[in-house]
């Protein structure tokens, strides 16, 4: 091959010539010789350059010298050739590669004269390999802290690598657990703690595809310990289509799972009592009436009512009445039978299901529980209380017409057995469902009706309590019906009847105009009282002129007035309530939405009413110091509320354990008998 030759070659290959001439056997004293352009690979114009060893190291990165002048030198000693790379530095501060090859060039006698190779530029391949580094140390490090579990496995299911978060959750470090088959490494088993009909690992190798997430495994650790995961897997594919292996993502979903369980049993329980709730009881009465129907079994249901609970906590304060229903609860479970179902349908309010019992069977049952109910005792600081109940009794025949109908007989049954008398079971007939409805209107019209004759209507006050720097405590104004002769009579019982016929806007006058006349009678500091309207009173055209009269006649300041309205009322009558809410706003009359939380619409309909307050609905406080959802929902709740410019009021707060989670939520007002008894309004 000649010269011209020779160099298209080098150029096509983007190498030079290196070419030493050495002259007292060491490196340092010899000469290096750059052909055709080889100069250019140190920053420096083309053109043939012959220079000092120690000019040319000058231009080698300082770090890489030494070691460049060894290798050469021993090649040197040894007669032989070297292979190298290094680093230099141009003239411009610029980093290059460069790779290096050569032989040693002997005399006649075998001393060196000399060394001959080529020498090219390697640093596009040095910053790719970099890169390559970088990524695969980004790619480890990704690895180590990600929060899941990473197993990776080869194309026979034996384990190659695990991340931290695996080892951590697996109890297998990653040199201990390469070859071991997955099925040891990540030891899978059912919630049950039985084994998985196939690994997910191997059901991908075998599928050759991604398999989907599964949620209801579990994690047997090295030790023994068990985690539930959810855990999926993917394929490792080569360019050239070959299966590599499989990667295994996992992840401890202990909490969630928890999570889930106890929404699920909060769904279908009273969290006060642990028995099931009116909707799951409902279910089962369904579940009871289809086997009536299809299979012709009988069975009987209770409705029963505490006649004395609401004595309890008027004078007790809530905590005392959880702690009755706790107690009567478990007394309750004890007198029944296995197959029996007790559930809480509401405040005071029980049913029973008794599966395939005939009438006469649960009559005695009915009776028994009665008696049990008469001699339980229940005591609080000192004070003793007798209870009785009342109980509805109707029967589930292939002749039911439908749940909704067999839970009206029964709660008809019920009231039958207060109006005659209280403490006394009632079978459920045809003709009481007329007898219950003409007694109840008759009733309720009369009573309310002789309230307002003979001023037996009565307000209490309840405390708004501040609990931090939020300016003065408000009053809550209560209702209730004191007659000449019986107990209170708490709103509960006489508000549904009130709202269905047609009564509740003059009660709700009748509370606004004594509440004006107190206030501005009143000669204590001006305190500020909170007035529940109903739903149908947000619809009363003229109860807007009405309220502005009564602060007229009495000297009432607007701003010492705040109305209550429910989320259920205010939805129902959003227009109007709006409206009416906005006048009264003008005045400097304040609103508080109460109840807030009840509804599923609650933060979308908040954006719209002009309030001041929210009072987050009490299901969510009573338990919040133990229940963790209730605490997340008060939570949130109060965080859009002040996020919106609004304060909040905790309802319920009946002890100091609750009362300390609501301040530390940062509840801006607490209402409750931790903070304050419920007391007459001064006449």
């Amino acid at each position: 091959m000649d010269v011209r030759h020779l160099r298209m070659a080098l150029d096509a290959a983007r190498m030079t010539i290196w070419d030493t001439a050495i002259h007292d056997g060491t490196v340092y004293n010899s000469t290096v010789s750059w052909q055709c352009s080889g100069q250019c690979l140190l920053g420096l114009p083309p053109g043939r350059l012959t220079q000092p060893f120690v000019d040319f190291l000058s231009y080698v990165h300082p770090d890489d010298r030494d070691a460049l002048a060894t290798i050469m030198q021993e090649a040197v000693d040894a007669g032989t050739g070297y292979e190298v790379e290094y680093r230099v530095v141009w003239d411009d501060g610029s980093l290059h590669w460069l790779a290096a090859k050569a032989h040693m060039q002997c005399d006649a006698h075998g001393a060196p004269v000399g060394t001959l190779g080529v020498v090219w530029d390697i640093t596009d391949r040095k910053l790719a390999e970099q890169a390559s580094a970088r990524d695969r140390e980004m790619a480890t490090v990704t690895l180590r802290a990600i929060g899941e579990g990473v197993i990776t496995i080869d194309p026979h299911g034996k384990t190659e690598y695990l991340n931290r978060t695996a080892e951590q959750l697996t109890g297998w470090g990653n040199d201990e657990a390469r070859g071991q088959d997955i099925a040891i490494t990540l030891h899978l088993t059912s919630e049950a703690g039985e084994p998985i009909a196939e690994h997910v690992a191997l059901r991908c190798l075998r599928l050759r595809q991604t398999v989907a997430p599964a949620s209801d495994n579990q994690l047997v650790t090295r030790a023994g310990r068990r985690i539930a995961v959810e855990e999926s897997a993917s394929p490792i594919w080569a360019d050239n289509g070959a299966l590599l292996g499989v990667v295994v993502v996992f992840r401890d979903v202990s909490h969630e799972r928890k999570l889930t369980r106890q929404l699920s049993w909060n769904a279908s329980h009273d969290t006060l009592t642990g028995l099931i709730n009116r909707r799951e009881f409902e279910a089962r009465i369904a579940e009871a009436l289809h086997s009536a129907k299809e299979e012709g079994h009988v069975h009987a249901m209770l409705y029963m009512d505490l006649d004395q609970f609401k004595i309890v906590n008027d004078t007790c304060g809530h905590a005392a009445g959880d702690l009755l229903l706790q107690l009567l609860a478990r007394m309750l479970q004890t007198q029944m039978r296995d197959s029996d179902v007790l559930a809480r349908l509401g405040g005071d309010e029980l049913g029973v299901l008794l599966p395939r019992c005939a009438i006469d069977q649960a009559r005695l049952i009915a009776e028994g529980l009665r008696q049990s109910i008469r001699n339980f005792r229940f005591v609080w600081q000192d004070r003793s209380f007798e209870l009785g109940v009342s109980i509805g009794m109707v029967e589930v025949t292939r002749h039911s017409k439908s749940m909704t109908e067999l839970l009206m007989a029964a709660d008809q049954a019920c009231y039958l057995a207060k109006e005659r008398g209280r403490n006394r079971v009632h079978v459920y007939r045809e003709s009481d469902q007329r007898l219950a409805r003409r007694l109840g209107e008759m009733q309720w019209v009369s009573r309310l009706n002789e309230a307002f004759e003979q001023q037996y209507f009565r307000l209490y006050t309840q405390p708004i309590v501040g609990l931090g720097e939020h300016g003065a405590n408000h009053l809550e104004v209560l209702i209730r019906i004191q007659p000449a002769k019986g107990d209170l009579i708490l709103p509960g019982a006489f508000i549904p009847a009130a709202e269905r016929y047609d009564l509740m806007n003059a009660i709700d006058r009748w509370v606004i105009r004594a509440v004006c006349r107190h206030a501005g009678e009143s000669a204590s500091a001006p305190v500020e009282y909170s007035i529940n309207l109903s739903g149908t009173s947000l619809a009363d055209e003229g109860l807007h002129d009405y309220i502005v009269a009564q602060f007229r006649e009495f000297n009432v300041a607007p701003q010492h007035i705040c109305f209550e309205i429910t989320e259920t009322a205010v939805i129902a009558n959003l227009i109007k309530a709006q409206e009416f809410m906005g006048k009264l706003k003008a005045l400097g009359c304040r609103f508080s939405l109460d109840d807030f939380g009840s509804g599923l619409s609650s933060f979308a309909y908040l954006k719209a009413l002009p309030v001041d307050f929210l009072k987050i609905d009490g299901v969510f406080i009573r338990d919040i110091a133990t229940n963790s959802i209730n605490r997340a929902m008060v939570k949130a709740i109060n965080e859009v509320g002040h996020v919106m410019g609004l304060r909040t009021v905790a309802e319920y707060v009946e002890d100091d354990a609750t009362l300390d989670v609501v301040r530390d939520l940062g509840v801006d007002y607490a209402q409750g008998y931790a903070v304050g008894p419920l007391r007459p309004l001064a006449p």
